[in-house]
């Protein structure tokens, strides 16, 4: 039986020193990079500067899909239930950017409140205006996953160039943003629906920069056969081949991300062993978020390096009084050619350098004269992080991430999981008839009083319900949690898998109603 959550008890030091790690790399932030962006319009052109939030927050994980990919569905298999204001259906339901967070009760917050939150990284969404905020919200639930990962809910990608100008705010814009602080970002695909609509091509291309965090789930395969699931894979990679520009392969997860009954049996072991990978690179997330945003902030600071030095070099040539729009546009015109003079004069790497058509864009509308020549003492401070201060805090990472105990998500253990509030009618929170039972119960045990997993194994698979499903329902009826089943938790396990074949949500926890007296 495929175990689900492991809860991490207790006070764990390691996640301290993690914490400090991250107060020390918002110290380095703010006292010697922030200074040389503030000085050469570093945030005018490219992103605002970082909160204290953007340090300490948790990691994110970003779904995109185009409509009625399993999006919603996917978050809330992950979760066991439904965060609050989820709607799910075949038509496009989800209509906003969710981010779904870890509370004490269920509660949401409507997107202006929540850019006013300086304990949350979102305060900068506040610049994509309101009709974006009014498509913005949080939502707020206890669930142990959240305790270690936020997840961001989205809007399905419909086609249609009307879709794209009638939306009201910049969606591209918005999901770049995201992506740029997301730590996993989740494509997802349905089998009955591989064509990539001009919309989401270019939202795939808005996070460009973010190669490595992409991860591509082809959901709903439980809907074909084996043969029809092979030819729909291969059409799967050969689309993504032509958008994702990056000459790897990337890692598709195959599966039925949600709690119904699978069609095909034989698809069961598949299904697993990718729905252990990907949950084993998201519990991972929280371990690793430390060495992440030492990462973007090791490209900040290069990419500000480089900004300065670019300005400087722009103001240095510019004549003092005639011709200075002809020489401000013979640069922009020939951008590439300064980029190359800086690089072999400063010793840069082309690399590092900003996309060259953004940024003539951007000097486009800007007085080359006005710009600040470069602060040496500014410079040197950065060129310090870069040299000894990242590396030894890599070191220190290094150091805390060997001990770190693994997230609370999915994994191979042995700790219960929480899962939806109950939607069930009266007539099934009621203490299961033994005697419809008796007999099988008596069949299993062979004279024996209680059974095994093992033995019981076969018996609950027959229900064709996903294994996380069948996990849950064998740790509510195992009720005192010896491993193994009496007859009457046996009924009770039977009566839960009844239950969930009928449509209904398990509960949360079993009412004082349903709890079997153990013989």
């Amino acid at each position: 039986m495929m175990r689900w959550f492991e809860e991490d008890e207790g006070h764990n030091p390691n996640l301290d020193n993690l914490r400090s790690l991250q107060g020390k790399l918002q110290r380095v932030y703010k006292e010697k990079v922030l200074p040389l962006e503030r000085e050469h319009l570093f945030h005018q052109f490219y992103s605002p500067e970082l909160t204290d939030a953007d340090f300490s927050s948790a990691p994110m994980v970003l779904l995109l899909g185009q409509y009625s990919t399993g999006k919603s569905t996917f978050i809330r298999h992950l979760l066991g239930r439904d965060y609050p204001n989820l709607r799910i259906g075949p038509e496009p339901t989800t209509d906003r950017f969710v981010a779904v967070l870890h509370g004490e009760t269920d509660s949401t917050t409507p997107g202006n409140a929540l850019v006013v939150d300086t304990s949350l990284p979102f305060t900068q969404l506040a610049h994509f205006g309101n009709n974006f905020l009014a498509r913005l919200e949080a939502a707020r639930l206890p669930s142990p996953v959240l305790e270690g990962l936020t997840l961001i809910d989205t809007p399905g990608v419909l086609a249609g160039e009307k879709q794209r100008l009638k939306r009201g705010y910049d969606f591209e814009g918005v999901v770049k943003w995201f992506a740029d602080r997301a730590d996993m970002i989740l494509l997802l695909f349905d089998v009955s629906k591989l064509d990539i609509s001009d919309e989401f091509r270019r939202v795939i291309g808005a996070c460009r920069g973010n190669d490595t965090k992409i991860h591509t789930i082809l959901n709903k395969a439980d809907g074909v056969n084996t043969q029809q699931l092979l030819r729909v894979y291969g059409a799967l990679m050969w689309s993504l081949g032509k958008v994702l520009d990056t000459p790897e392969v990337c890692r598709v997860f195959v599966g039925s991300f949600w709690d119904e009954k699978l069609q095909h049996e034989h698809l069961r072991s598949l299904f697993e062993k990718e729905e252990t990978d990907l949950y084993s690179r998201l519990s991972q997330l929280p371990r690793t978020v430390t060495i992440r945003k030492v990462n973007d902030l090791i490209k900040r600071a290069r990419l500000a390096r480089v900004h300065a030095i670019l300005l400087d070099y722009l103001n240095s040539q510019m004549p003092s009084w005639f011709g200075q729009a002809k020489e401000q546009e013979r640069l922009i015109a020939n951008l590439l050619i300064v980029y190359k003079d800086i690089s072999e004069s400063k010793g840069l790497p082309l690399g590092d350098f900003p996309d060259p058509k953004i940024m003539q864009d951007r000097l486009s509308r800007l007085d080359f004269t006005t710009f600040k020549p470069i602060n040496p003492r500014l410079l040197s401070l950065l060129e310090n992080v870069l040299s000894a201060e990242i590396p030894e805090l890599l070191r220190s990472v290094s150091d805390a991430q060997d001990d770190m105990a693994l997230a609370k998500l999915p994994q191979l253990n042995a700790s219960p999981s929480p899962f939806s509030d109950s939607s069930t009618t009266n007539h099934w929170m009621v203490a299961p008839d033994v005697s419809m039972y008796r007999e099988e119960f008596e069949e299993l045990a062979n004279g024996a009083e209680r059974l095994g997993g093992q033995q019981v194994r076969p018996k609950m698979l027959k229900s064709n319900l996903p294994s996380s499903v069948l996990h849950r329902i064998w740790n509510m009826a195992d009720c005192d949690d010896d491993g193994m089943v009496t007859l009457e938790e046996y009924s009770l396990a039977m009566h839960l898998i009844q239950m969930k074949l009928d449509g209904y949500d398990l509960p949360v926890k079993l009412p004082d109603d349903m709890i079997p007296k153990i013989s």
